[in-house]
C-alpha cells in the first residue's frame, strides 16, 4: 500500500521539517508544503507526526489496497487561540489590567498550551 502525505501547516513552523513517525518510530521529515509518498508493507500501522513538543493524534492506516493521500495541518483551534492572544495584547491597556489579571491570563494561557501539546496537528486523508 502507498501513502502520500502533505504538509500543509501555513506558517507555523515553516522553517522547519516535521517529523512523520510510523508505530512511533521516526520514517521521514516533512517540509511546509512538501509532498512524499512512501510504500508500507504492514496492513495496519499508526502514523503520528511530532515537531519538539507539538504532535499529532496517531492516525491508524488500514490497508486498502489504494493509495491514501494525508494531509497534514495545524488544528484550528490553536490558530484560532493564537489570533485571540494576539488581539488580547491590545486590549491589556484598553482594559487597565493590572499584573495580577495579566498574570492570570498567562495562566490560562499555558494551561491551554499543554492541553494542546499531543493535538496541536491534525492528519486528515484528503478528499
Amino acid at each position: 500500500m502507498n501513502i502520500r502525505c502533505t504538509r500543509n501547516t501555513g506558517f507555523y513552523g515553516m522553517g522547519s521539517p516535521i517529523e512523520v513517525r510510523k508505530n512511533e518510530e521516526k520514517w521521514f521529515y516533512l517540509n511546509q508544503n512538501e509532498t512524499k509518498q512512501v510504500e508500507i508493507k504492514e496492513s495496519k500501522c499508526t502514523i503520528q507526526v511530532k515537531f519538539f513538543f507539538l504532535k499529532s493524534a496517531p492516525f491508524v492506516v488500514n490497508d486498502q489496497g489504494h493509495t491514501l493521500d494525508l494531509e497534514i495541518t495545524m488544528n484550528p483551534t490553536l490558530i484560532l487561540v493564537y489570533v485571540i492572544l494576539f488581539v488580547g495584547m491590545f486590549l491589556i491597556p484598553v482594559l487597565h489590567l493590572n499584573i495580577v489579571g495579566i498574570m492570570l491570563l498567562l495562566v490560562i494561557y499555558f494551561i491551554f498550551v499543554f492541553s494542546m501539546l499531543n493535538k496541536a496537528y491534525v492528519i486528515k486523508e484528503k478528499m
